[in-house]
């Protein structure tokens, strides 16, 4: 299922926003002017829809239930925390407007309406509602990454849990183990299989993919059941040649930081929903590129991805994929967050790839310090 478009008020900078989400949104912009906000709105929803048991709910129940702000996904504080600054007068409102599908005849707008004064989260428990509310995007078929993943370690933790929900943990704990249990699963859509795999194996394929990071590199993870951890490894292949076993202390620390992403690309299958933050951390600007190209071939394949990003590169390789046919420019949205001058308010700025990868427009600081620096330099 996906999500179409997302509305937020009076959500900490976000005072009235209304966004577009394509089959890849891009979110990017200056440091707090209000996209990590954006994302915590969606964790919201997503946070608060896991403890709620639609399914034994009738139409006549109560569709208010206590509000959770602090939890897994997201930990706000209190409500004043959260709330647009000056507004307490007024209640926050965050809804999603989701497309149509098998499950659903139309398109359906679910609210999720924080009342400010009650400290509730609202929905419109009608018939259809709560007949196909286990299909929710944010409900199942859900993995976001936060900025903070998995560092180099010899060991990492186990979870039979989130490995039955298709789930590798926030911070991509559970990758090793997930690759452990799942090595020989077969890609659930082709086309992200690497061209040099000759294999669907999942395996495989992110050790080629990773070798896009730092080339000759496979991957490995064994769980050890007697420790109750599994261990990764990698190894390199230079023509004939194979190296020794290393772990993750003794390799590029960019390796097991972009594991987690590109694990979660791969497993991912149509009607998957993915946020990721940062996929370009500690990696190499063509390594940042080819992330993006992974990201591009995904959503073009039906899993909608939400990515935060400073990186132009990151950027620049959705507009290349855009041009070799990866991704059509209508699948792919870019919004850049901004605030003016002493202004609390955040604006957002769209911005569109056109099928020659051109940008329509540049609003000021949106990747534009190169050319700052430059103009310096030569004029100096």
């Amino acid at each position: 299922m996906k999500i179409d478009n997302v509305k937020i008020k009076n959500f900490k900078s976000l005072r009235d926003v209304n966004v577009n989400l394509g089959a890849l949104t891009l979110v990017t912009g200056t440091n707090s002017s209000g996209k990590s906000s954006f994302i915590q709105a969606i964790l919201l929803i997503k946070q608060n829809l896991e403890t709620i048991h639609f399914s034994e709910l009738g139409i006549d129940e109560s569709n208010k239930k206590p509000l959770n702000i602090n939890d897994n996904y997201v930990r706000l504080g209190n409500r004043k925390d959260i709330l647009y600054q000056d507004v307490y007068d007024e209640k926050i409102e965050i809804s999603l407007s989701v497309e149509k599908d098998q499950y659903f005849d139309d398109k359906d707008i679910y609210p999720l309406e924080i009342l400010f004064d009650t400290n509730t989260l609202q929905f419109e428990a009608n018939e259809d509602f709560l007949e196909n509310s286990a299909h929710y995007s944010l409900n199942e078929d859900f993995q976001y990454l936060q900025t903070n993943r998995i560092e180099p370690e010899i060991f990492y933790s186990l979870s039979d849990e989130f490995l039955l929900n298709n789930n590798i943990g926030l911070s991509g704990e559970f990758t090793a183990h997930y690759l452990a249990q799942n090595r020989h699963n077969m890609l659930d859509i082709g086309a992200l299989k690497h061209n040099n795999s000759l294999t669907n194996q999942l395996l495989e394929n992110v050790s080629f993919w990773l070798g896009e990071i730092s080339e000759g590199v496979e991957v490995s993870a064994k769980v050890y059941d007697e420790l109750q951890k599994v261990n990764l490894t990698y190894k390199y292949t230079y023509g004939d040649n194979t190296t020794s076993n290393y772990t993750p202390l003794n390799v590029g620390f960019g390796l097991t930081y972009v594991l987690p992403v590109i694990v979660a690309i791969l497993k991912a299958k149509e009607g998957d929903l993915l946020i990721i933050e940062n996929p370009e951390s500690h990696l190499h600007p063509a390594g940042q590129s080819k992330i993006a190209e992974l990201c591009a071939i995904a959503s073009a394949n039906g899993v909608q991805i939400i990515i935060e990003t400073h990186s132009d590169h990151f950027l620049n390789g959705i507009r290349v994929a855009t041009k070799k046919g990866l991704l059509a420019p209508e699948q792919s949205k870019i919004y850049y967050f901004r605030k003016d001058k002493d202004e609390l308010e955040t604006k957002i700025d769209e911005i569109n790839i056109d099928k020659d990868g051109g940008i329509d427009r540049y609003p000021k600081g949106f990747f534009d310090q190169f050319d700052e620096d430059l103009d310096k330099l030569i004029t100096w």
